[in-house]
């Protein structure tokens, strides 16, 4: 089992924000004995990190789960040196070697716990990210803007210039896999237990937000894909990449892939290679969610 902090920018149910955050939290939830969750951290990205924190607190109460610790993170333009930073520290420092870092939104928080302790990453698992790019995505046919190492691009070229053992899950590598029609979802949540026909509801109104704005209900479900890889990195092909990271790189996201170089840093970018298999251990998650304390 892995031990998890869960960083996200979660902005389920509030009016035009995403709903991805919440599944892929869901999607852990769902895998009692694979994941055990120390606690969630909230930032920006999606929406400020007040909004966060009031949508996840509000979540966390509506499946039963508030013994979970939930911090709030720095807002754009803050010291991110919080108690969420800390708390990100403290557990690293209390686990050394047995931390998985999950960060699904902007990488304020990290940061801040870097710069509270500059050996942290040394001490962590693993860091799996879902961010960045190295190559244009086209989303609902318009070019997709990276929203997520690029609201704080200081942070993100520090943490990726100082981490170790980094998965990212980029904005292009996860378009496929992220594709989520409404009719599938609400056909395959419908049919399932009461956590399943929960998700369903919670999550639905994202399809009629898309479907308004670009005359189709289709949603992507980007975030699920960095906590299917967390617990299943079977279902990926690993590739290990030389990138040049710099800060006005993050300012847009680019990653950065170039040949080896002394000043490049080597970040996993990894692929799904069986898409039907990682959908079925997407749903799976979902379906197999279930309200309450953590059935172990």
């Amino acid at each position: 089992m892995k031990k998890i902090i869960f960083d996200c920018d979660s902005t389920v149910g509030l009016p035009g924000k995403p709903m991805d955050d919440a599944l892929a939290l869901l999607y852990l939830l769902g895998r009692p004995r694979e994941a055990e969750i120390l606690g969630i951290t909230c930032t920006f990205a999606n929406g400020t990190a007040d909004e966060v924190y009031r949508s996840t607190s509000a979540l966390l109460q509506e499946i039963g789960r508030t013994h979970i610790p939930l911090l709030q993170g720095a807002e754009a333009g803050e010291d991110p040196r919080t108690e969420a930073a800390r708390f990100l520290a403290d557990a690293v420092n209390a686990h050394p070697g047995e931390i998985s870092l999950v960060a699904i939104g902007s990488l304020t928080n990290l940061y801040g716990a870097y710069l509270l302790d500059n050996a942290l990453f040394d001490k962590v698992r693993e860091i799996v990210l879902m961010g960045g790019y190295t190559a244009p995505v086209r989303y609902h046919d318009f070019h997709l803007e990276e929203l997520n190492f690029s609201v704080n691009p200081v942070a993100a070229a520090c943490v990726l210039n100082h981490g170790r053992n980094i998965t990212i899950l980029t904005g292009n590598n996860t378009l496929e896999p992220s594709y989520l029609p409404k009719a599938e979802f609400i056909a395959k949540m419908s049919g399932g237990r009461d956590g399943a026909r929960y998700i369903a509801e919670k999550c639905g109104y994202r399809f009629d937000d898309q479907g308004n704005r670009y005359g189709n209900p289709i949603s992507y479900c980007w975030d699920v894909v960095a906590t299917v890889y967390l617990l299943h990195p079977e279902l990926f092909e690993d590739a290990p990449t030389h990138c040049f990271v710099t800060e006005r790189g993050m300012h847009a996201g680019w990653l950065g892939p170039t040949d080896a170089a002394r000043d490049t840093v080597v970040l996993n970018l990894p692929r799904v290679k069986d898409l039907s298999a990682y959908r079925e251990e997407m749903y799976g998650g979902w379906l197999d969610f279930t309200f309450g304390e953590d059935p172990r």
